[in-house]
């Protein structure tokens, strides 16, 4: 589009075709970019959430020290039957890396140097590993199986997050389709504009030669003041015709020239459109098409999507949560003897909802009734849909047959105006009956440039109502 709208200083004015409006309303117009703007809002949300599905990978230092200020000594047995625990508090300097997910937790800990417990000395007691320096390397495992929903409850956010993305992408595709339907809508505007504009110059031009013609009777004494006055009437208002047309043509390439981006006091003009085509040869056709089409179709079944995942978390709410736990840990004994202990361990876990005050049974009876409403909802938008194809096909069908008939109209008033003409000249009609002839003429030129404009409209509602 701009290098067409560079040149509209010149002063021939460009012509700009309705695929170059189209292009530049999408390139250039506020409206898209308001609608690019919030599907990349939503686009980063859905992100967000993957992100947080996603596995984590984390670092860990830490260092302390432990002081045994009493131990009876059997304690201290079980001390040193623990050494290596990831739950015994830090002694010494210890460092970790963790890999963590939604389900799953895989961390690795490791110890090098572990000095003694302070205050070790007990009497009567010997703990092997309490009195030495020790090194120890962990490793724990965490995995759940199961929790109520596949993939838990951040793949239950992603999978409707998935869908509200879905929904946007939609969304702006509407808003595409609409935004080229009201380009479209102005474009033929002012197309028709100028046809008008065109029409009404041809009509000023034939009553002023007619006016001409009654002023040159009317001095030869053939014509009545009556009849040189309505002859002025009828030219003065073919002018306010022509400056009305001037009016709206002047509107009209103002609200097509904010559509598509451009400032709004350069000239332009547009090409005549080619004729929108169907693609649909009978209604039949055309309500199956826009059944298939229709974003607010697809919409309402992706609601229906994002209600059926609502649900299967809330059934998942009264389903056990079931995981897998172990873990590995080495404890080396940094003494001359350089004993070591190794420990290991592995377990289940189930936890299992005993009361829930009703939450679950109440979400799911939400979802339920929320899932009806959809469907009722698609019934009533399917039956209208259907309503709104059938009147903008007739509509459309009719609009064309108006056009011929306006066509045809026209022409006949033209050949009336030349009868009458002949007939005023031989005396067997009236000047009155030429300038009324004149007039039906005009106006039925004017009925046809509307009637033409609104078998286009006709097409294009069409066209919108079946989904495109």
């Amino acid at each position: 589009m701009a290098p067409t709208l560079c040149v509209f200083a010149q002063e021939s004015l460009p012509v700009i075709t309705l695929q170059q409006t189209i292009d530049a309303a999408l390139a250039n117009g506020d409206n898209y970019k308001i609608l690019q703007g919030n599907l990349a809002v939503t686009r980063a949300g859905h992100l967000e959430n993957v992100s947080r599905n996603s596995l984590t990978l984390a670092g860990t230092a830490g260092a302390g020290y432990n002081y045994a200020f009493y131990d009876s000594g059997a304690l201290a047995l079980s001390r040193a039957s623990s050494l290596g625990n990831a739950a015994s508090p830090t002694q010494g300097a210890e460092l970790g890396i963790g890999l963590a997910g939604p389900l799953t937790s895989v961390s690795v800990t490791a110890a090098p140097f572990t000095p003694p417990i302070g205050n070790t000395s007990i009497p009567g007691v010997t703990v092997p590993g309490l009195g030495d320096t020790t090194s120890s390397l962990g490793l724990s495992v965490s995995q759940t199986l199961w929790n109520g929903y596949p993939g838990g409850a951040t793949q239950a956010t992603v999978d409707k997050s998935l869908l509200n993305l879905q929904g946007q992408e939609l969304s702006t595709q509407s808003g595409r389709l609409n935004l080229i339907y009201q380009v479209k809508q102005a474009y033929y505007a002012m197309f028709t504009a100028l046809q008008d504009l065109d029409t009404k110059k041809q009509i000023l031009d034939r009553q002023n030669a007619l006016m001409d013609q009654i002023t040159a009777i009317y001095n030869l004494k053939q014509a009545s003041e009556v009849d040189l006055k309505t002859a002025q009437i009828n030219a003065h208002s073919a002018e306010i015709d022509v400056r009305t047309s001037e009016h709206t043509l002047r509107l009209a390439r103002i609200r097509l020239a904010i559509l598509i981006g451009t400032p709004t006091d350069r000239q332009f003009t547009v090409a005549q459109p080619g004729e929108e085509q169907v693609s649909a040869g009978t209604l039949e056709e055309a309500i199956s098409v826009a059944l298939s089409r229709r974003v607010d179709v697809k919409l309402i079944e992706l609601s229906r999507r994002s209600t059926a995942v609502d649900l299967a978390v809330a059934r998942g709410l009264a389903t056990p949560t079931v995981s897998l736990v172990g873990g590995v840990n080495l404890v080396i004994d940094n003494s001359f003897s350089n004993a070591y202990v190794g420990l290991a361990d592995a377990g289940v876990r189930i936890a299992m909802p005993i009361l829930d005050a009703g939450a679950a049974r109440n979400l799911i009876d939400e979802g339920t009734r929320l899932d009806q409403v959809y469907q009722v909802q698609m019934s009533q938008l399917q039956k209208s849909i259907v309503a709104d194809v059938q009147d903008a096909w007739e509509s459309m069908q009719l609009a064309r047959e108006k056009v011929e008939l306006a066509q045809e109209t026209a022409q006949n008033d033209d050949l009336l105006v030349d009868v009458y003409k002949i007939q005023s000249r031989n005396g067997t009609a009236s000047t009155q009956d030429l300038l009324t002839a004149s007039v039906n003429a005009a106006n039925a030129h004017t009925a046809a440039v509307q009637a033409q404009s609104a078998a286009q409209l006709a097409v294009l509602q069409l066209l919108s109502v079946m989904g495109y």
